[in-house]
């Protein structure tokens, strides 16, 4: 147990180190930074200690400090994915057991079908396509932006739905603002869940067919037992927990997916604000955008691992492992 767990920070730390790398010669590619940093180890371990203080520096085109501008972007991108994700577990982990269970028919072909185009869909061209279709035709979730501009919420957590819980204001204020929080969200959240629905669908269909063909669904079988009883006592139970790193995955690219589709309906995260940093070639917020994005990714892929050893029961004897 002691020897994986060791494993695993010394991998995490290796990690974390490359993404330092990676950042510290982006912030070289700047001539300004050259006056303060050059190719030196020793310079490296001084932008290395600035990073582990919370010391990301300034933005050279607004002078402001790039942790307040990342804790302000990064919340919005966060939002977009968190409703994003739960709405294609809704709906894409339903689908991919009705295709398992129909997978001799022409329904459970056709879903099989439309979860191998979850990758391929392109979602910057879908998140275009889609606006247009929604303008047209007049549709209320058309909006652009995260909130209209009439409407103002104080800052508190930066995520925008719950400051609007934690101000004390009027309830009709409150409902307005929801409202125009809901139709500015509904968009690109709908944009985004389309792929990810349809590989969460990919991934459940696989991993329940996998589960039916094992030998105690067949013993169940032989044995008479409803169709309703093995895919709850056995085909639910050992199809979910397996493709939760998977899930992880999904997240991660929900999350590459937004950074693309916030230019597109002029949401204010992370993916908007990194191109407009590159547009004008703000090399200091274009490095911190790399350390934060690829800490992200490697927290959601920590927590995966957790649960899934935590839900998993065949996966508990890596800890004891030597």
């Amino acid at each position: 147990m002691l020897f994986v767990l060791i494993r695993k920070l010394f991998w995490i730390i290796v990690t974390l180190l490359i993404l330092s790398i990676m950042s510290y010669y982006i912030l070289l590619k700047d001539p300004l930074n050259l006056l303060i940093y050059d190719d030196s180890l020793l310079s490296y371990w001084h932008y290395l200690q600035s990073l582990l203080q919370g010391d990301f520096g300034v933005s050279y085109t607004s002078g402001e400090p790039l942790f307040n501008q990342i804790l302000r972007v990064f919340p919005a991108t966060l939002s977009l994915c968190i409703s994003t994700t739960l709405l294609s577990l809704l709906f894409g982990i339903p689908l991919g057991f009705l295709a398992s269970y129909n997978t001799r028919n022409v329904i459970g072909k056709f879903l099989t079908m439309l979860g191998s185009l979850s990758l391929a869909l392109p979602v910057f061209w879908l998140a275009i396509v889609l606006l247009y279709y929604a303008s047209i035709n007049q549709w209320e979730v058309a909006a652009v932006g995260e909130i209209h501009p009439i409407y103002e919420i104080p800052t508190i957590t930066h995520f925008k739905l719950l400051d609007m819980f934690l101000v004390d204001v009027d309830i009709e204020y409150k409902l307005k603002i929801t409202q125009s929080l809901a139709h500015h969200l509904a968009l690109p959240t709908l944009i985004l869940a389309i792929p990810a629905t349809l590989e969460v669908m990919r991934m459940t269909n696989e991993q329940a067919n996998f589960v039916m063909k094992q030998n105690y669904v067949q013993v169940a079988q032989i044995r008479g037992w409803s169709g309703f009883k093995i895919w709850r006592r056995h085909i639910v139970c050992n199809t979910l927990p397996p493709i939760i790193p998977q899930f992880a995955r999904n997240i991660t690219l929900i999350f590459a997916f937004a950074m693309l589709v916030e230019n597109v309906v002029s949401w204010g995260g992370i993916g908007r604000w990194l191109i407009n940093a590159v547009a004008v070639q703000d090399y200091n917020a274009v490095s911190v955008g790399v350390i934060v994005i690829g800490v992200f990714v490697l927290i959601v892929d920590i927590l995966a691992s957790f649960i899934t050893t935590l839900l998993d029961p065949s996966n508990k004897k890596e800890w004891y492992v030597r």
